[in-house]
């Protein structure tokens, strides 16, 4: 006797980090009618990636003629965590990881506001509340934590969070992707690296002594 094969098809697999066969494993149905008439199906399905074998939940949702409305459970991932997330203070890492959930859930202004929060946490642990973001990054830069480039790179990004903020200014998806970029190299050059020079330092053999020239 054959072997029933499942159904497969392509679908965004976030561990692999693109479109991949995935396996339906199961799927469960529920529709109605109401007495004005209208009519609605949710449709379940559970597949697995056929790679990784990570599993998904997807949600289909039709109501009368409508076109489907169809969600991901976990939701693709827009943009993944750095891998030295972990590497970073418990509560600022736990505030980036809120900022990645909302960018999974498709906002913008909220990722913004997230990041302007992270870089004045960041500010205050090591320089203290001194004044306007402007003054907080001059100390930051008087304290070498940043370059003075960096000041004016991280003025703009938090300027576009402000705006976000307070402004109601809606930001682009490349704006977003900018604002992440510069924040996630600030975190980096603050909490990361320094730790990684020093680790290479002591590992890194010292440079043969020259010879005396007779």
């Amino acid at each position: 006797m054959a072997k029933k094969v499942s159904k497969v098809e392509r679908v965004h697999c976030n561990d692999c980090r693109q479109r991949t066969d995935h396996r339906l494993l199961k799927t469960a149905n529920d529709s109605d009618e109401t007495q004005a008439g209208d009519w609605w199906s949710t449709s379940f399905d559970m597949l697995e990636c056929c790679g990784c074998k990570d599993v998904v939940l997807r949600r289909t949702f039709v109501f009368n003629q409508e076109d489907p409305d169809v969600r991901y459970f976990p939701p693709p991932v827009s943009r993944h965590p750095p891998s030295w997330q972990y590497d970073l203070p418990n509560k600022i890492r736990a505030v980036l990881d809120e900022v990645y959930r909302s960018l999974d859930a498709d906002t913008r202004s909220l990722p913004m506001m997230g990041a302007r929060a992270l870089v004045d946490m960041l500010i205050v642990e090591k320089v203290g509340d001194v004044g306007t973001f402007k003054q907080k990054l001059d100390t930051l830069a008087a304290g070498e934590f940043i370059g003075a480039t960096q000041v004016e790179i991280l003025d703009a990004a938090l300027d576009a969070g402000s705006a976000a903020a307070h402004r109601g200014h809606t930001p682009s998806e490349s704006e977003v992707n900018a604002v992440m970029d510069i924040v996630e190299n600030l975190l980096n050059a603050v909490y990361v690296l320094p730790d990684i020079a020093k680790s290479l330092k002591k590992t890194t053999p010292p440079r043969p002594s020259k010879k005396p020239v007779v």
